[in-house]
């Protein structure tokens, strides 16, 4: 309570002090607002890829229950009323395959206007599915795409969501990958589409796997070997950070990224405070209290984080990192550049998550992110 304190004596100190920085503010405010009670929710339990290290089905936290999919449907359309009564504000429709169970997408969407689809992209939603659509991308080379998700995907879901204003590509970023984030920022200009970066965590039962190797499988443990595995070294970081750097200034139009996430993502080392048990204790994403995460029975579960299986040590995914700046902490803003710098990741956030479409308020600004940032500063230079 004392830093929040602290920090919200900062931030009125510099709105008074630089005044101009007043609207961006408001629209940050808006943004976290949006985002003030989430949810989670699991709509499938099957996928049409295999990718390396995946923390829906890992060993340790996938509980298979074939029962539950007959009983899931006649619960849904209930189930989600009372959801809107709770006053959830943004639901994430998750789990192996949303795409696959398109029908509660479409259900959904009668009680939200608001939302967040994570899907690989292989198959085209909806057009009555309005919202958000996070297209998991992995490799702008087929024969990559298929070593490291067990069928080419990328191809297909440009095609099939070209131009779609639904639709933003989420590319992520592991140890082997880095030097194609460049090919795949150059095909979503060429389709219409932005993109924004996600880095690879593994789960602690692949970490588990490599201490321990005794070989790979056919499932989600196929390519990774002790000696060569999708985790990031600290000069790996260095190259994601400076790669991806770059491809904001390149892309302007195309890449929604933020300068500042970027070196606090890449940054060595755990990049959470964490417990006894290794469990991070500041992340954004930790389910407890009102935010709720409902598995394939619609039963709220009691997990650490909407993607439990990770290893909290290692964690660099951007659902739990970018949901970890809602709330600064003093040191972060105690100056204007570090002001700035929040203002960059919570407005890059909007544009990620949200839809002009829905959200108008969000996208107060025609410039794009960095130009918003550049044009402030400008102003209080003068």
């Amino acid at each position: 309570m004392n830093h929040q304190l602290a920090s919200m004596r900062l931030l009125r100190k510099h709105l008074k002090d630089h005044p101009c920085l007043e609207s961006y503010y408001d629209t940050a405010k808006y943004i976290i607002n949006s985002f003030r009670l989430p949810a989670f929710y699991e709509v499938s339990d099957r996928c049409n890829l295999k990718c390396e290290g995946c923390y829906y089905f890992d060993a340790d936290t996938f509980q298979p229950n074939l029962s539950v999919r007959r009983e899931y449907d006649a619960q849904w359309n209930n189930f989600l009323g009372n959801e809107v009564i709770k006053g959830v504000t943004m639901p994430y429709f998750l789990g192996a395959e949303p795409a696959l169970e398109q029908q509660r997408l479409i259900v959904a969407s009668n009680h939200f206007n608001r939302g967040n689809v994570g899907t690989n992209g292989s198959i085209f939603l909806d057009p009555e599915i309005k919202f958000r659509i996070s297209i998991s991308a992995w490799s702008a080379s087929e024969a990559d795409d298929i070593r490291l998700r067990g069928k080419s995907a990328l191809y297909q879901a440009l095609k099939l969501y070209q131009g779609d204003p639904r639709a933003i590509v989420l590319y992520t970023i592991n140890s082997q990958n880095i030097a194609q984030a460049k090919d795949i920022a150059r095909l979503c200009q060429e389709h219409g589409l932005p993109v924004t970066f996600n880095l690879w965590s593994p789960t602690k039962k692949l970490i588990e796997k490599l201490n321990n190797f005794t070989g790979n499988d056919n499932n989600f443990f196929r390519i990774s070997t002790p000696d060569a595995s999708l985790r990031f070294s600290n000069d790996d970081l260095q190259l994601v950070r400076d790669t991806t750097g770059q491809l904001i200034e390149d892309y302007p139009d195309t890449v929604i990224y933020s300068h500042a996430y970027n070196r606090w993502s890449t940054t060595p080392g755990p990049l959470y405070k964490l417990d006894s048990n290794n469990v991070a204790e500041n992340c954004g994403s930790r389910i407890g209290g009102q935010f709720k995460y409902y598995g394939m029975d619609l039963a709220s579960k009691p997990i650490k984080c909407c993607t439990a299986a990770i290893d909290c040590n290692e964690c660099r995914l951007y659902s739990g990192g970018m949901s970890s700046h809602f709330l600064p902490l003093p040191e972060q803003i105690d100056s204007l550049e570090g002001f700035l710098d929040w203002l960059d990741i919570i407005l890059t956030i909007g544009r990620i998550f949200l839809r002009p479409e829905t959200d108008p308020k969000a996208f107060t600004s025609k410039l794009d992110r960095s130009s918003i940032i550049k044009a402030a500063r400008k102003a209080i230079s003068q």
